[in-house]
């Protein structure tokens, strides 16, 4: 059986073999969030997403703009 760590919840697609999408519920069981599809036999385990450790900071040279950067000049 080969497991697979997922970070989505609580639902997952995949494909099978055969190019079927399935999808599939996490429950908790064992102390852990997880489900075995019988289908792939595979079990998907849910871990929560860690902080990532790289510091991101806004770009100074960028305007603080909200909403949509688009604003159709390249179109004239």
């Amino acid at each position: 059986m080969r497991t697979v760590f997922v970070s989505e919840f609580p639902a997952i697609q995949h494909r099978h073999g055969n190019g079927d999408i399935v999808t599939v519920r996490l429950k908790r069981s064992k102390g852990e969030v997880q489900v075995v599809c019988d289908g792939c036999d595979t079990r998907f385990v849910y871990r929560k997403p860690t902080r990532s450790k790289i510091a991101h900071f806004k770009s100074p040279l960028l305007p603080p703009i909200k909403g949509n950067w688009d604003s159709g000049e390249d179109e004239q």
